[in-house]
């Protein structure tokens, strides 16, 4: 099968969960029957061969093959990035409208296939879109964050109506495109998952002292909650409770607590970040919105529980047995939460920290990921051929 796989950026090259999302699926196909044209943009490659170079270690494979295309420099302004993202999907429109016929299949992450779908004639070729959390769909906790899941919105609910076939999260986030009109039929569940370096060494059986651990891994992004966990921890300290915390990701001075139980690392490698967690228990996942967080899974995989908000699709890894579900948007929960887990005996964590790490190995390894997601698009592209044959004449 030939694919075309549209992204917006792969790790390493750009940060974030769809960008790790897309280049574990494509390090995953390599090697294998399928042929892929992966399209990134220029944000740390110049070319296809300095890309392709910089991403694998041992060589490209034969069956991979990467395309640049310059992503759009624009001055920041409200909705910048809506613009950028259309200008961006309306090259890669231009850029593959001379051999896109050869494609069996294209799947496109994020906002990529935004112009090439919204074409009033295109391809008969079947277009899978994987929009991952449908964030701007979830409610909204400030004004800000309101107008920004409404202009979310411009691109989503077109892509969302356009799209033959389109991969979702199950739960709340296939509600969510259920509500926007698309059949069932044409939507496949899909999932993210953890590779061997997170699972492997299996990580040590956690001491789980008197003392209660937490981490904390995310942007300062409103919709992540560390103004929510900020507020927590300064009643915490004034409560003079037992805990220690490590907090990564870069934050401002004036969002810092100087307290000896608090600890800021900034932005951490993998490897760094892999080193903190085996000192860790229980990952704090305070988030307003979300879709599938791969932070818990890879926690998971090192022995941690997790403690995460009811949103998007946290509730079908956390529940009872692998950590708490705390309801969003709500700093005293999280304090009367964060308290509950300080005074948790030791044996009842470790029963949760067994189980997490057990849900990950038997639901969430990348192997069967990607062989499901490949099955996926087998399936969407008979089923588009075999819808067209009957409308023929």
């Amino acid at each position: 099968m030939n694919i075309v796989f549209a992204t917006d950026g792969i790790y390493p090259f750009v940060l974030g969960g769809m960008q790790k999302h897309a280049a574990y699926i494509i390090k995953h196909l390599a090697g294998g029957e399928h042929h892929v044209d992966v399209i990134i943009p220029d944000h740390s490659a110049g070319s296809a061969e300095e890309a392709a170079s910089l991403f694998w270690e041992n060589g490209a494979p034969d069956n991979i093959r990467f395309h640049v295309i310059p992503y759009p420099k624009l001055p920041r302004f409200p909705g910048h990035y809506v613009v950028a993202s259309y200008l961006y999907s309306r090259r890669i429109t231009n850029y593959f409208s001379h051999k896109i016929s050869t494609a069996d299949i294209v799947f496109g992450k994020g906002y990529t296939l935004w112009h090439w779908l919204a074409r009033p004639i295109r391809p008969q070729i079947p277009v899978i879109v994987q929009l991952h959390g449908l964030e701007m769909f979830q409610p909204a906790f400030a004004f800000r964050e309101m107008l920004d899941k409404m202009l979310m919105r411009i691109p989503a609910v077109p892509i969302i109506r356009l799209t033959d076939y389109i991969f979702s999260y199950g739960g709340g986030v296939k509600e969510i495109l259920l509500k926007q009109g698309k059949p069932e039929e044409t939507i496949f569940e899909q999932y993210g998952a953890v590779d061997d370096f997170w699972l492997f060494p299996e990580p040590a059986q956690k001491e789980n002292g008197l003392v209660r651990k937490f981490l904390f891994v995310a942007r300062n992004e409103y919709r992540k909650g560390y103004h929510l966990l900020f507020e927590t921890m300064q009643e915490l300290v004034t409560d003079n409770e037992t805990f220690e915390i490590d907090i990564v990701g870069e934050l401002p001075d004036n969002l810092k607590i100087a307290d000896f139980r608090i600890r800021y690392h900034g932005n951490l490698t993998a490897e760094a970040l892999k080193e903190l967690k085996e000192k860790c228990e229980v990952l704090l996942l305070p988030s307003l919105s979300e879709g599938f967080p791969t932070i818990i899974i890879e926690s998971m995989a090192r022995g941690l529980c997790v403690a995460a908000t009811d949103v998007g699709v946290v509730p079908k890894v956390i529940d009872d047995k692998t950590g708490w579900l705390i309801k969003p948007g709500d700093s005293q929960l999280l304090k009367d939460s964060m308290k509950a887990i300080i005074r948790t005996s030791a044996n009842t964590l470790r029963q949760k920290q067994l189980a997490a790490y057990e849900k990950v190995l038997n639901e969430f390894q990348w192997e069967s990921t990607v062989n499901q997601l490949v099955s996926h698009l087998e399936t969407a592209a008979h089923d588009y051929r075999e819808r067209i044959a009957r409308q023929q004449p």
